[in-house]
């Protein structure tokens, strides 16, 4: 086989894989997208005269092929972030499938296969949990816009639909091969199963769909999105004042008697002291006044909130220093809420944006915190929550809010679903990506985790996309984008717990557990074989 050919197969496979991240609802798309690839990784592990280094730079074609082209909207903020996030993304993908690609040369091809399998989902896990986490390209996400086929989603999580991925992409090859070397008895027998695998998840999720009944008690909600520029308006042309009139307007637009909760997008209120957020705050004064005249309505804001450290306190490794040198203090990304109780609960974001928000490995590069991208009016890392807050509203309600980036994260809505959240907002500022892939995707991202913890979502973005999403992952209402507007829906409280919820990304953690398993019998077999070939 030419390499001309090889290299298009990889960039076949490369840009099948992105399709899905480009055009909405072509998640089947990813079904054979890996066939190409699989069929170079063949080809060189029985041509011994192709070394494994020549799959590694294939493999590195496709992946990053697929990184740039789903995720090429990163470059509206910073073209050199977006080749770094791709180029390193692509090169871990690349390491997975080259160390299956070893397996497969000293071992079998059922083994390789297998453990194709259990080191990507592995790798899928570890890039929701480790310290530079970055899931957006998690196989399970390409379904995100064809939420009736994936409803079992809230059994197993998206790494239940990138297992699905793998083992059709696996059987669709070796049918091709049987076809191939024309073993028609083993194609038939193959191909039967690849439909069986194909259609017997998306029958149990359109029998899921169908029978399943929204549930809970009735809240009227009002999603605000109020249009307000990153670039030219947002940290330079409007001042806070007039963008909190902006947002304030909306609200006196859609408000009635019935509402029982507003959502306002990320970092919409101006900056505050969480010192003095009990007292006499301007950007809240106007806010209450509202809940005044209305005091069944809960509202839900963004907002950067500084905490000053305390004498005698331990100093974190994100603090500042004030400006006279008299005391430091750390800036959190978060959510508050305000109620008739003229009490403010706060939420502070948990999982931040490495290289925006937070500098990778803060403790040992601190010095780098000043690189970071400013987003969001304020420079250098911010600080983290170590769990999330649930925020108490009026009666039963028990919101949950979650804040830009935690929307990619299934087990953190999860946590606040198991800490008793019946609702959940997404509030965020899309609006760095403009009118691109990135504001849909984003937003597909909250239909999933509307199926796995089965909890209605309002999402409230600056820029759009806003929205409704009801219990089984459909969208009730949406907004254009780039429209100031506001929208509203009533939307249910459902208490029931998923087993998703309740046991996360176990698929993930076995996953884990197994790459390590096989890693392991793999070195004692190796290292068996080493010793006999000395003793001979």
């Amino acid at each position: 086989m030419k390499k001309s050919l090889l290299f298009l197969l990889s960039a076949t496979s490369g840009i099948l894989l992105s399709l899905p991240w480009l055009i909405p609802g072509l998640g089947w798309v990813l079904f054979f997208s890996f066939v190409p690839l699989l069929i170079i990784e063949n080809y060189i592990s029985i041509h011994r005269d192709h070394n494994s280094n020549s799959f590694f730079h294939y493999s590195y074609i496709t992946f990053l092929l697929w990184n740039l082209l789903a995720t090429w909207w990163i470059g509206y903020v910073s073209f050199i972030g977006m080749l770094l996030i791709a180029g390193l993304n692509a090169l871990l993908m690349t390491i997975v499938w080259w160390l299956t690609h070893l397996i497969h040369r000293k071992s079998s091809v059922q083994t390789g296969y297998f453990s194709l399998i259990v080191f990507w989902i592995a790798f899928e896990y570890l890039q929701h949990h480790w310290a530079i986490p970055w899931p957006w390209l998690s196989l399970g996400n390409g379904f995100a816009n064809t939420v009736k086929i994936i409803q079992w989603y809230e059994f197993t999580g998206v790494l239940g639909g990138s297992i699905w991925v793998l083992m059709v992409n696996i059987l669709i090859y070796i049918s091709f091969k049987s076809l191939h070397a024309q073993l028609f008895l083993k194609f038939f027998r193959q191909a039967a199963a690849t439909i069986v695998v194909i259609f017997l998840p998306i029958l149990m999720s359109l029998f899921l769909y169908f029978s399943y009944s929204e549930k809970g008690p009735t809240q009227n909600v009002i999603v605000l999105q109020p249009n307000i520029n990153p670039y030219t308006e947002k940290f330079s042309g409007l001042n806070p004042e007039e963008q909190l009139e902006k947002l304030l307007s909306l609200v006196e637009e859609n408000i009635s008697d019935s509402t029982d909760l507003i959502v306002a997008p990320e970092t919409s209120i101006p900056s505050i002291w969480e010192d003095s957020i009990q007292i006499q705050n301007l950007p809240l004064i106007s806010i209450f006044d509202i809940i005044n005249k209305y005091p069944r309505v809960c509202f839900i804001a963004g907002s950067l909130t500084s905490r000053k450290f305390r004498i005698g306190e331990d100093i974190s490794e994100t603090a500042r220093q004030s400006a006279d040198q008299r005391f430091y203090f750390d800036v959190f990304n978060s959510a508050l809420m305000m109620d008739k109780s003229s009490q403010v609960q706060i939420n502070h974001k948990s999982i931040l944006v490495n290289g925006v928000e937070r500098m990778p490995f803060q403790k040992y590069f601190s010095f780098l915190s000043k690189y970071n991208l400013n987003l969001g009016g304020t420079s250098g890392s911010l600080a983290a929550a170590k769990e999330p807050v649930l925020f108490l509203g009026n009666g039963d309600m028990k919101i949950g809010s979650v804040i830009c980036f935690e929307s990619a994260f299934g087990e953190y809505s999860g946590k606040l679903v198991q800490s008793g959240a019946n609702l959940l907002v997404v509030i965020t500022n899309d609006g760095w990506w403009k009118d691109s892939a990135g504001a849909w995707q984003h937003f597909g991202y909250s239909r999933l985790r509307a199926i796995e913890s089965r909890r209605s979502i309002a999402r409230s973005a600056n820029t759009g996309i806003s929205g409704f999403i009801n219990q089984r992952g459909d969208v009730l209402k949406r907004t254009i984008i780039n429209t100031n507007t506001g929208i509203y829906s009533p939307v249910r409280m459902n208490d029931d717990v998923t087993f998703y919820v309740l046991y996360g990304d176990y698929i993930g953690r076995w996953s884990l557990i197994l790459s390590g398993l096989i890693v392991f019998y793999l070195a004692i077999i190796f290292g068996q074989k080493k010793s006999a070939l000395i003793r001979l």
